[in-house]
């Protein structure tokens, strides 16, 4: 069964707003959502908050990062 986009990109923001201080890979995020995602569908939503935190005039609530080839996500909050 999987989830509404809406419904899994607030997934993604819960986890993340959880812990604030934390960072989460992309791989990290992509385990802990295997379970009822496909990876095509959450590796789309990383792509796009992602992209929405690296713009100047996003006020995102995610903030994504690369570092030695990984992409690590963090509540921005």
């Amino acid at each position: 069964m999987t989830k509404s986009k809406q419904a899994l990109q607030q997934e993604i923001l819960e986890m993340l707003k959880k812990h604030p201080e934390r960072m989460y890979s992309r791989e990290e995020i992509l385990n802990l959502l295997s379970e009822s995602q496909s990876d095509s569908e959450v590796e789309k939503l990383l792509a796009e908050l992602e992209v929405a935190s690296s713009m100047k005039e996003s006020k995102s609530d995610v903030y994504a990062t690369c570092r030695g080839g990984t992409v690590y996500y963090k509540w921005n909050r």
